[in-house]
């Protein structure tokens, strides 16, 4: 009989009883591992650099652009929400991190209206930290993103939008619909703050899953449209060993699920993915794209609830040693 452990959720308090006395300073000595989950190598420079009568947690560096950092270990508040602000505009910041175990829903939907309204290379991050344990072990940190600007990229200015053309408005009424009824009818997913995507044909989701994974629909240039779970937790070597991990659970997965998905590995890309497809456009009828509104309403939750917990449940410790060899092995 094998002998599996149990995953527990332990509270950040217990690992670090004060913020600014424990977990900030841990945090200065551990930016990497809050630099993967963003996607970006951090330097941190300074702690607790005064800004007016309050102290900032952290500032550090991408390239040549400022990063301020600010921690809380309770849920977050209207109050150090402000002085993120004041923080950003007095260090002239361009990359601003807000971390706390429970990111409320109005202050990700906060952050994600900054971002869509900043017109500048500035870039909003709301990240949620959360500890685990596997029976006895010690306690692991992961920091997941739920809020951040699309598609964003260092050394690019984001530049206004311009106005879409007509079949780019058609995208921005599916999707908008889409996510009214995906609201609507699953509550418990109003927590997935969608991000925007620049060619409008797809929308993401983060759930709160580990790293960047979650899940999106898309519509592709070839009359596909679909639904589907990214990869995303670390390296390319670590994403290419964790998707193989998931595969190897694949019949219960497509069971679970009631269809049969598309498992693209993606060699050449850092993530990879799992699809399920159907025929489908945006200039299609208007009774098709309802179709396919509705099958994306219930299959998103049903993707989050499938990959999710599987995904959490990887040792990323291991998951480490593996793509070690993996990487090995293709030099």
């Amino acid at each position: 009989m094998v002998e599996l452990g149990s995953i527990t959720n332990v509270d950040p308090r217990s690992v670090w009883p004060n913020e600014a006395g424990d977990f900030t300073p841990w945090l200065a000595e551990h930016a990497d591992l809050l630099g993967a989950a963003l996607g970006m190598d951090i330097e941190i420079t300074e702690r607790e650099v005064a800004v007016g009568p309050f102290s900032l947690d952290l500032l550090g560096r991408v390239g040549s652009d400022r990063v301020v950092i600010e921690n809380q270990l309770e849920r977050t508040d209207h109050g150090h929400l402000g002085q993120l602000l004041a923080y950003a505009a007095g260090l002239d910041a361009k990359i601003v991190v807000w971390i706390s175990p429970e990111v409320r829903d109005e202050h990700r939907e906060a952050v994600h209206w900054l971002n869509e309204q900043t017109t500048e290379a500035v870039a909003f991050f709301a990240v949620e930290l959360e500890v685990w344990r596997i029976g006895e072990s010690l306690p692991a940190p992961r920091f997941n993103v739920v809020a951040q600007p699309s598609n964003f990229q260092r050394g690019i200015t984001r530049q206004t939008t311009s106005a879409p053309t007509p079949q780019g408005r058609d995208y921005q009424t599916f999707f908008r619909d889409m996510l009214e009824l995906l609201r609507a009818k699953h509550q418990d997913f109003t927590k997935a703050q969608p991000s925007g995507v620049s060619t409008g044909q797809g929308k993401n989701f983060y759930t709160g899953m580990p790293g960047e994974c979650g899940v999106g629909a898309w519509f592709s240039g070839n009359g596909e449209f679909w639904v589907e779970c990214w990869v995303n937790i670390g390296s390319r070597e670590q994403n290419k060993v964790a998707f193989e991990h998931l595969k190897e659970q694949r019949a219960a997965i497509e069971s679970e699920l009631g269809g049969a998905l598309r498992w693209e590995r993606k060699n050449n890309t850092k993530g990879s993915r799992i699809t399920w497809r159907r025929p489908g456009s945006i200039t299609d009828s208007d009774e098709h794209l309802n179709e396919l509104k509705s099958w994306a309403v219930d299959l998103l939750p049903r993707f989050r609830d499938a990959f999710a917990p599987r995904i959490a449940a990887l040792d990323l410790d291991a998951l480490a040693a593996e793509a070690y060899e993996y990487e090995e092995a293709e030099a």
